[in-house]
């Protein structure tokens, strides 16, 4: 099943240029994907808060083909695909003439929330959602992984504004703070492909400092706290796919 429907953008949702900013594309395809869910009769804040169950987000891809502006009417498309170990939700955004305007890509884990154990959904779940085999995207690319070595770092207080209802650092957080981090010519440039890779959850008062390097023609940025990669974040990178 392929859920579609208009978007309803905000102010905020929007850059200086008056198009589209970045973290914007992750929350309209997370509010896109729960609309999707209550519809198949699971909603995502009651299972969380009444069943102690949550999906929580370990990949996301967005590719960015152009940033609609603010007067601009447009849509956005999810669906679950098929897939043996993990849920993959896949997300399209298309202007009201049908031009595909940006992809996505999110890989999904439940994790019961007191212990954050992972466990499989039922096939019944699986099934409600009524999975696709298409991909948003015709290509894979390489797994996303840390840097080596870096070339700047400054250290990070994680505020209570940056949690979701899980108490962890918000997924589209991230982003914000990796845009931070990103040197003035890549965000002049246009953010145009987005890939972060959620290794431990971060919560309030972690010791946060982020670091980051160029790297397959991008920015990468690795969220660390103390010794540990809990994040990585690359913004336009430019590599061959799989």
């Amino acid at each position: 099943m392929i859920f579609t429907l208009p978007v309803h953008t905000r102010v905020e949702d929007f850059d200086q240029r008056g198009l589209l900013a970045p973290p914007a594309f992750l929350s309209i395809f997370e509010n896109t994907a729960s609309r999707h869910a209550e519809l198949v009769g699971y909603s995502v804040m009651k299972e969380s808060l009444c069943c102690g169950m949550a999906w929580v987000v370990t990949n996301w891809r967005i590719q960015v083909l152009r940033s609609p502006s603010y007067e601009e009417n447009f849509s956005a498309s999810t669906w679950l695909r098929n897939g043996p170990r993990q849920a993959t939700r896949e997300m399209l955004l298309k202007s009201e003439s049908g031009e595909l305007l940006a992809r996505g890509q999110a890989k999904l884990c439940m994790v019961v929330r007191s212990t954050s154990t992972p466990q499989l959904p039922s096939p019944e779940r699986m099934a409600a959602y009524q999975p696709e085999d298409a991909s948003a995207f015709p290509d894979r690319l390489p797994r996303l992984r840390p840097p080596t070595s870096y070339t700047d770092e400054q250290p990070v207080l994680l505020r209570r504004s940056d949690m979701d209802y899980n108490d962890h650092l918000h997924n589209t957080a991230y982003l914000n703070l990796a845009l931070d981090a990103a040197p003035q010519e890549i965000l002049s440039q246009g953010v145009r492909s987005i890939r972060i890779s959620y290794r431990s959850p971060l919560r309030r008062g972690d010791p946060l400092v982020l670091k980051s390097t160029r790297q397959d023609g991008g920015w990468l940025v690795s969220f660390v706290r103390e010794n540990e990669v809990c994040a990585v974040v690359a913004l336009n990178e430019q590599l061959k796919p799989l």
